[in-house]
């Protein structure tokens, strides 16, 4: 694994190489709101252990980026892309979850040189900045942009901010729910704040649970598909959906995954759909290739 920095390349990342040498194909690997490189780091190694060359990013959190989700700048990923091409990849396409699929699909949106998206339990908008950075709870929302280009704010949908409900729904029904924070604003959604996923240069892939309960990305991807109808997008747009699984649809088995009633019900019924939803984006990615 080569590491880079911020203040070396731009970015902070690590990059997950493969034998061939003439693999022209490489995926970049975001993980969500954690801000950690748990994900950038061992989904991205998954990849490269399926022959796609992978580099994992981290995008906040780290020396030379903000220290909260609060205005982050997307700069760090055009210098992601141009170290990739230096290297000789040609297809680049771009993984994300939760946040990190929100992030994928704006990015790929302003970057026509990323040719294609993996988003697990997306979003459709933009949203507020969260202030924290040591735990869930401890997260506060704003109303400054999560991310900026060149030097702008995007405008943003800004969730309710309300524990005592997540403390509630956790002692009633002995899981962890945050979707009934992005409820209410959603009901008067600003079409400004929407992710223009139509400007994206490649296929789309979208991967949700059928009940969400950390925020609605089963309603955010029916409204990027009829986004893209509308809009006459030339591309395709392939859905997985999975009944049994939860939020974190990655190939991983995190401790957080025991904060879901589906998890603990049907562990191995979960556990499979997670592993099942990624050889099925290898396949996707291996078609594309």
């Amino acid at each position: 694994m080569e590491r880079t920095t911020v203040e070396k390349e731009g970015f902070c990342g690590m990059f997950h190489p493969v034998q061939n040498i003439e693999e022209k194909q490489v995926v970049i690997v975001l993980g969500g709101s954690e801000g950690n490189e748990n994900i950038p780091m061992n989904v991205g190694a998954q990849f490269a252990e399926k022959g796609i060359p992978a580099l994992g990013i981290c995008y906040w959190n780290v020396p030379g980026l903000p220290e909260q989700l609060i205005r982050v700048p997307l700069e760090p990923f055009e210098k992601a892309i141009g170290w990739l091409k230096k290297k000789g990849y040609e297809k680049i396409f771009i993984y994300g979850i939760s946040k990190g699929g929100e992030l994928a699909l704006l990015v790929a949106s302003l970057m026509p040189d990323i040719c294609g998206v993996i988003a697990l339990s997306p979003i459709h908008c933009i949203w507020g900045g969260m202030k924290g950075n040591k735990g869930l709870l401890n997260k506060t929302f704003t109303k400054q942009s999560e991310f900026t280009w060149r030097g702008k704010d995007f405008p943003c949908m800004i969730a309710e901010l309300k524990y005592g409900s997540a403390v509630k729904n956790f002692l009633l029904h002995q899981q962890f729910e945050l979707s009934y924070m992005y409820e209410n604003p959603l009901k008067n959604f600003d079409e400004s704040t929407a992710i223009p996923v139509e400007n994206i240069n490649g296929d789309i892939l979208f991967i949700y649970p059928e009940q969400d309960l950390m925020w609605p990305s089963k309603a955010a991807v029916e409204y990027m598909q009829k986004r893209l109808i509308d809009k006459g997008w030339k591309h395709n747009v392939t859905v997985l959906s999975y009944e049994k699984a939860s939020h974190i649809m990655v190939p991983l088995d995190p401790p957080a995954l025991k904060m879901f009633k589906v998890e603990r019900k049907f562990k191995e019924e979960c556990r499979k759909n997670r592993r099942d939803a990624f050889a099925k984006t290898i396949e996707w990615l291996k078609e594309r290739a």
